[in-house]
């Protein structure tokens, strides 16, 4: 019988050549003679991770460790087995022993960084990415991750020239062109992302890509070319859900738009082997229909059923949301935002518009941004990511805010004008209709004292109506809003926060009410130019014929002239909307 080491060197080119039942048939008679051998160990452990057999990839990878603690490969084929898993933690702890013992790793550098990703440390996974690159400078995945970070820590220019030499490196590299796509649009540069979308298209027939363009060109208000790229996504890949909500989303069902999509919907559900995703988008486009169609009671199940399975991926933490709004009242109290001694700048160029989602704010932006002296920039995240700067996260950062020195509120200030002022076209006022900016209003006051501030406000019923009603792409992209208990904890949350800026920050924001501008359009509408310090103009009437772009889920219906048809729509829901009523807080004005 050959020796250990010549049958490890077969089972090696075996392994190598992809023939992995082989080669771990080998391993394991290795195994049969020395049970330490931790090369055959972890090679056979790496087999089972390619074959998803995770568990006995643990097992054989776990012994590797053990018997070889200094073998960097094994610590990093382990963590791969935890990755695969969705065990971020435990992958990051053997893929940071990898690197330790062997700082060079290119491979485990790259996926630490990942699972660093994963965990929302996006901050560390940075500099990972770099390392990675300065050791393997055609690594095109690496590329293209260091772009997908820089764009989450709001350095969306600076992820242009990543992704664009990921897509040099390989050009039939989908997700790339995708994610340049989407940092043109970011940026503003609409058709732009629509030229790097054809482009893939000749390398890669992806009904992804078209669903891209459709988005992009929906945000264009170029609503009949949206529609047909939609459609175009769905002859690709008639599983594919998500084409079919957007085509229920901007098509009316009186066939004006030359589609029926009441049977383009239907045949959508009767495509095979649809997974859960599918039908999770499904249920959205089937509850957007039967909406259209007054059906109430199979509208609501429809949307029941999406949220439902949303849910499972977006969890909703309550005792975390109870203690980030427990911080920001008594971290913002009176006595710290009273003191105005000190503070950021004197920049006047922001509006801010926020409140809940689906409060009216794009509509009071699509008004606003109206007039000629106001740019109209939609939902920025670059006050969101001064707290992303800091390690801790949100929380961490806000604990530390109110121990900064005047210079320091000074440089946070200027990071988030250096992202807001990318969007200047030489107009006096930028909007950032960040709608959750209501969280920052005590930060904003500091940073920015001079800043407009609208905060839009709803009927909370409606409200939490609309939000269930809505689809929010995004991972953990507002968790609350799939369950309609936990729509009511977090507008309960909310309300209480604003009821926390009113007394701390008496006349510091002016608030409009969606009830009152749909049945009141120009008054209330002048109120809010007069409010910027703006002198009126009529095209602040004529909104919905602006030629801007709305990337927001309201893209389609701010296109079109007010009406106030929504805002006792929740009373159509009756005895389905109990679990909300049953715990949300009416404010007496709503009652």
């Amino acid at each position: 019988m050959p020796n250990i080491n010549q049958t490890l060197q077969q089972a090696i080119v075996l392994h190598q050549q992809g023939k992995l039942p082989a080669a771990a048939q080998l391993y394991q008679q290795i195994l049969a003679i020395d049970n330490k051998q931790s090369d055959a160990h972890n090679l056979l452990g790496a087999v089972y991770v390619a074959s998803k057999n995770y568990k006995l990839a643990e097992k054989h990878l776990l012994k590797a460790t053990k018997y070889a603690s200094n073998y960097a490969p094994a610590h990093y084929n382990l963590g791969k087995a935890y990755l695969d898993q969705h065990k971020c933690h435990l992958a990051l702890t053997a893929f940071s022993k990898a690197v330790k013992l062997q700082p060079d790793y290119a491979d485990a550098l790259f996926l630490l960084a990942n699972t660093r990703v994963q965990l929302g440390a996006v901050v560390e996974a940075k500099p990972g990415y770099e390392l990675v690159i300065k050791l393997t400078p055609d690594n095109f995945e690496a590329h293209n991750n260091l772009g997908s970070a820089l764009q989450e820590l709001g350095s969306t220019k600076a992820s242009i020239p990543h992704h664009k030499r990921a897509i040099a490196l390989k050009l039939d590299f989908e997700l790339a062109y995708r994610n340049l796509g989407y940092a043109l649009v970011k940026l503003e540069r609409h058709e732009e992302a629509l030229e790097v979308y054809q482009t893939c298209l000749k390398y890669c027939t992806s009904a992804r890509l078209y669903q891209f363009m459709g988005t992009t060109l929906q945000q264009l208000g170029r609503m009949n070319d949206a529609r047909q790229a939609y459609l175009k996504a769905i002859e690709v890949d008639p599983a594919m859900g998500s084409a079919y909500r957007h085509v229920a989303e901007i098509t009316k069902l009186d066939n004006t738009d030359g589609i029926d999509v009441i049977d383009i919907v239907k045949a959508g559900f009767e495509v095979p082997h649809l997974d859960e995703n599918a039908i999770m988008h499904l249920s959205f486009a089937k509850a957007k229909v039967n909406d259209g169609l007054k059906d109430y009671p199979e509208a609501f199940a429809a949307y029941k059923q999406g949220n439902d399975i949303k849910r499972k991926e977006n969890k909703y933490n309550k005792s975390d949301s109870n203690g980030l709004f427990r911080h920001l009242k008594s971290t913002y109290n009176e006595e710290f935002l009273s003191n105005t001694s000190n503070s950021g700048l004197e920049e006047n160029k922001p509006i801010f518009i926020l409140g809940m989602p689906r409060s009216g704010t794009t509509l009071v932006e699509q008004i606003i941004s109206s007039h000629s002296s106001v740019t109209g920039a939609g939902e920025l995240s670059y006050m969101a990511d001064q707290a992303k700067q800091f390690k801790g996260g949100v929380l961490a950062f806000h604990k530390r805010f109110t121990g900064m020195d005047q210079a320091k509120w000074q440089e946070v200030a200027q990071a988030y004008l250096i992202g807001l002022n990318s969007y200047d076209e030489g107009k006096a006022h930028i909007t950032d209709k960040m709608p959750h900016n209501f969280l920052n209003i005590g930060m904003i006051s500091k940073l920015l004292p001079n800043a407009k501030i609208i905060h839009c406000k709803r009927n909370p019923v409606a409200n939490c109506l609309s939000i269930y009603k809505a689809y929010f792409g995004g991972k953990n992209s507002h968790p609350y809003a799939y369950h309609l208990q936990d729509l009511a904890h977090y507008h309960n949350l909310y309300e209480g926060l604003m009821a926390h800026w009113r007394k701390v920050l008496p006349g510091r924001f002016y608030e409009v009410s969606y009830e009152q501008l749909t049945s009141n359009q120009e008054q209330e509408s002048r109120n809010l130019i007069e409010y910027c310090g703006l002198e009126w103009q009529d095209a602040c009437l004529d909104f919905y014929k602006t030629d801007r772009k709305v990337k927001t889920a309201s893209a389609f219906q701010v296109r079109q002239p007010m009406h106030n048809q929504s805002v006792d729509l929740w009373k159509r829901y009756g005895e389905a909307l109990q679990p909300l009523l049953d715990d949300l807080y009416i404010p007496p004005e709503y009652q």
